[in-house]
């Protein structure tokens, strides 16, 4: 029997080491807390808002500012994790493995030896920043844009050899693969287009084959096969574009585009870098736009907000990068988007008045040039363009920042913490607390007045520990307006209160219990999951957070835990990683030697390994152009959370070079040991 073992495990070796590698990424990450921010109202907040939405099967929730300025993709999956009760960080660790499987192993036929691509999956695998705080703890895309920018690229190598060996089933399920990965990855982040590049050279490639190679009705599917990427594209797209019609009926907010174009495109005479509308020029358009003038006071509140958040928040301005953000801030609490309607009509009635304001010569439009625009227009712009792409290349190489950590969630009004916690299934490392218990939300007792209440937090024998003190709660008070709540204590019901247990006490049941005049006329039970009524009380709200300190204590002590061991896998990457960078071009540089000797004696056999990781090489080029693009001209973009799809691809074109220069070292190294041995 164990010979039969041996022999089985001897056999599938390199899957057995694939799924034991997989297994030990997924107990790495076990107790790993997520980093939530509430307070990104366009980025986190938003698209945990829209999974919930997706999850009751009501697409994007109701209509706002935000419900055009991102892509859904991210949310759906979220959604679905949530509906099938999976957890976030489990489930994106879970894709990552898989999607690395795809990728490494889509490199058999470059590599004669399986260990190679062994080598080259385990490096990706454990790759930090699939890991890290802004990649996997974050509930954001960026994380899950990595599993599927893999997928794309493996699918397309997979479905090239099969083209290339004939072999139609394979082409077909690779092309399912990396079209359907394309396709969503296309609605998940909006800086796809970079990955058009290679996908386009490598259909171009297996089309010239298939002409070449299989001109007949039967390979009519592996012609489709080899454009569906590009149709997927499109699918998708139509697909979120039919869901938004059917919900708010329109695909976008007409105007929206050319009002923002209009907005950073404004001649100025005292232009500065990544300050496409100064505070100034937008003083100025008030006086030209009637319709502008009368947002005004919202619209400086939110620039004024997000002139803090910019490279230099003392100068008053609002990077490019940010100003968009903060004029559709300020439209949205001026209450333009009301409905689609009606911000249809403003962005009109904004677009005309400033079109009107150009052709009279008050105003003069700004106009850029194809140089101008990819910062090629001056010697100056073109060196610090290279600089800043050779910045970000070395950023990636150095892997500086990506590594997992301990983040203490800490907002005063301990908002939606909670809901990240329960639609990821994941755990919040909470900030310590004052008290051995905190809650935070808003609570109406409608058979109570508001003047003669007194809320109390109390154990289940009634003891009493802490009177609740409510504040002001407009936000509640318009949403329960036209309910039967509205009598009851809706203008201040919200809430933050802390209290101390008692010692010895092991799981309390807290409760918060209404009295008016001396006589108890509600009580809830504070849950983990919210509220629950007792005896059939009257009663509505929402419990944003409870925290206690025992179970935070422990949440922090595993997240540490974790966070100290997966620190040790980073500090490997950051010193590997300059020498795989450098040792990686040495071998590409050796390889094209190698390559043109070949070609000359009409060998090919190194062709695939040098025309993959040049395809790699140049994706990662164009993919940093466009981050320094941004980061010259918007704002601050040289991170690991923009650049998280790139590093596998990276680490891909490092691995190729370097462990293909060791495969065609192997034997000449053997040649001049037998040479030694018969000397």
């Amino acid at each position: 029997m164990w010979d039969k073992v041996a022999d089985m495990a001897k056999k599938h070796w390199f899957w057995i080491a694939v799924v034991a590698a997989a297994l030990v990424k997924q107990i790495l990450v076990i107790g790993l807390p997520i980093f939530a921010i509430p307070s990104a109202a366009c980025d986190d907040q938003l698209l945990k808002n829209w999974a919930f939405s997706m999850a009751s099967l009501n697409w994007k929730g109701d209509f706002n500012a935000y419900t055009f300025a991102k892509e859904p993709g991210f949310s759906f999956f979220l959604a679905v994790c949530f509906r099938l009760h999976l957890p976030y960080i489990f489930t994106v660790t879970l894709g990552y493995s898989a999607a690395s499987i795809v990728f490494a192993s889509s490199l058999n036929k470059v590599f004669s030896r399986r260990l190679f691509v062994l080598f080259t999956y385990l490096v990706i695998l454990f790759n930090p920043v699939s890991f890290g705080l802004y990649t996997l703890q974050r509930v954001y895309r960026n994380g899950f844009a990595m599993v599927l920018t893999l997928l794309v690229f493996g699918g397309l190598i997979h479905m090239y050899f099969a083209v290339l060996e004939q072999r139609q089933r394979q082409v077909i399920i690779w092309s399912l693969v990396s079209s359907l990965s394309l396709g969503y990855l296309w609605i998940t982040k909006s800086d796809t287009v970079w990955v058009l590049p290679f996908t386009f050279t490598v259909c171009v490639v297996m089309l010239v084959m298939l002409f070449r190679k299989s001109r007949n009705l039967k390979s009519i599917p592996v012609f489709f096969c080899v454009v569906f990427p590009f149709l997927a594209v499109f699918l998708f797209s139509q697909a979120t574009k039919f869901c938004d019609i059917r919900w708010y009926g329109y695909p976008s907010v007409a105007y929206y585009d050319e009002v923002m174009y209009d907005l950073s495109h404004i001649k100025s005479d005292d232009a500065q870098d990544k300050i496409s509308l100064s505070r100034q020029q937008l003083r100025k358009l008030y006086e030209v736009s009637p319709t502008l003038a009368g947002v005004e006071k919202y619209v400086e509140k939110q620039m004024q907000k997000y002139s803090k958040f910019d490279t230099d928040p003392d100068d008053g301005e609002v990077e490019a990068g940010w100003s968009g953000w903060a004029l559709l801030e300020g439209f949205s609490k001026a209450g333009v988007y009301e409905s689609c309607e009606s911000a249809n009509a403003f962005y009109k009635s904004v677009h005309e008045e400033l079109e009107a304001a150009f052709a009279a010569g008050i105003l003069e439009k700004q106009t850029e040039s194809i140089a101008q625009k990819y910062y090629l227009d001056t010697p100056e712009h073109c060196k610090e363009l290279a600089a800043c792409v050779w910045r970000t290349v070395q950023y990636m190489t150095s892997y500086a920042h990506a590594d997992a950590q301990v983040m203490r969630s800490e907002d005063e009004d301990a908002l939606s913490f909670r809901q990240f916690e329960e639609l990821t299934r994941n755990k919040v490392a909470y900030a310590r607390q004052e008290h051995d218990f905190v809650a935070a939300g808003w609570i109406v007792f409608p058979e109570c007045e508001a003047d003669k209440m007194q809320v109390f937090v109390e154990d289940a024998q009634g003891n009493q520990y802490a009177k609740v003190n409510f504040r002001r709660s407009k936000d509640v008070q318009e949403y329960l307006a036209d309910t039967k709540y509205a009598k009851g204590n809706v203008s201040r019901c919200r809430f933050r209160i802390g209290w101390d247990g008692k010692e010895g006490q092991e799981n309390p049941q807290w409760y918060l219990a209404a009295y008016q005049e001396g006589k108890e006329t509600g009580r809830v039970e504070i849950q983990k999951s919210g509220f629950a009524a007792e005896n059939e009380v009257a009663y509505t709200g929402s419990l944003d957070a409870y925290i206690s300190q025992a179970e935070g204590e422990v949440v922090l002590a595993k997240s540490n835990q974790v966070v100290a061991r997966l620190g040790v896998i980073s500090s490997f990457y950051r010193g590997l990683g300059p020498v795989m960078f450098w040792l990686g071009i040495v071998c590409y540089g050796g390889l094209t030697v190698v390559v043109i000797v070949n070609l000359r004696k009409k060998r090919y056999d190194c062709i695939n390994a040098w025309l993959i990781t040049a395809g790699f090489g140049l994706s990662i080029l164009v993919f940093a152009l466009g981050i320094s693009l941004v980061e010259l001209t918007q704002c601050p973009t040289i991170s690991e959370m923009y650049l998280s799809s790139a590093y596998g691809l990276l680490i891909g074109a490092e691995s190729i070079s370097i462990w293909k220069c060791v495969e065609l070292s192997i034997p000449i190294i053997g040649r001049k040991v037998k040479r030694k041995e018969l000397s």
